[in-house]
């Protein structure tokens, strides 16, 4: 039988292939979950985050083939994606344009995730601290995509602060919408 190692964020038990394959992002998210809510067995696969509501939250920080998007699909069902995009947004290559006083947000991202456009389940797409919001960690739900150009993504949908997130994840508790304050110029 493999040793398992205990993660110190959050008290799981990791066998040698989850030590080597798991990293301080995706160790972040899993912090203040229960036990039996992290590397659930659904087929030959473990899906990384049960919410409290049933669906599986697959956190991916790499790049992942198309295929094994499709894969991961079929097998979880229901499920979302989040992945790692802090250095994009950190960077300016993923810019937000905030609808004042509204949860919409418009979005332009060069040079993206080339698979995402596999993705058929939701994407969320985790920010890290945004500049653009007064460095509020923010998630942002892609609700709609235009049509692709040549290495660029834009589109819209809705940000969520990193806590409304883990909350949901955790607990179940609705996601509410980040909106904004507003600048008295902003809202003439």
């Amino acid at each position: 039988m493999p040793t398992l190692t205990v993660c110190p964020q959050c008290g799981a038990q990791l066998g040698p292939s989850r030590v080597r394959g798991e990293g301080t992002w995706n160790q972040g998210w899993r912090q203040g979950l229960a036990r039996e809510q992290q590397f659930v067995p659904r087929g030959e696969l473990e899906g990384d985050v049960l919410t409290p509501d049933g669906v599986i939250v697959e956190l991916q920080y790499g790049h992942l083939p198309a295929i094994t998007i499709q894969y991961r699909e079929r097998v979880y069902g229901n499920m979302v994606w989040l992945f790692h995009a802090c250095q994009a947004h950190a960077g300016g290559r993923l810019r937000l344009r905030f609808v004042p006083g509204q949860p919409h947000v418009n979005f332009a991202w060069s040079r993206p995730r080339e698979t995402l456009d596999t993705c058929q389940r939701p994407v969320y797409l985790d920010l890290g601290e945004s500049d653009q919001a007064h460095g509020t960690h923010l998630i942002l739900l892609i609700k709609r995509r235009h049509p692709k150009q040549h290495g660029r993504l834009s589109g819209s949908g809705l940000t969520f602060t990193a806590e409304a997130f883990h909350n949901w994840m955790a607990h179940g508790i609705p996601l509410t919408p980040f909106i904004p304050e507003t600048n008295d110029h902003e809202a003439a």
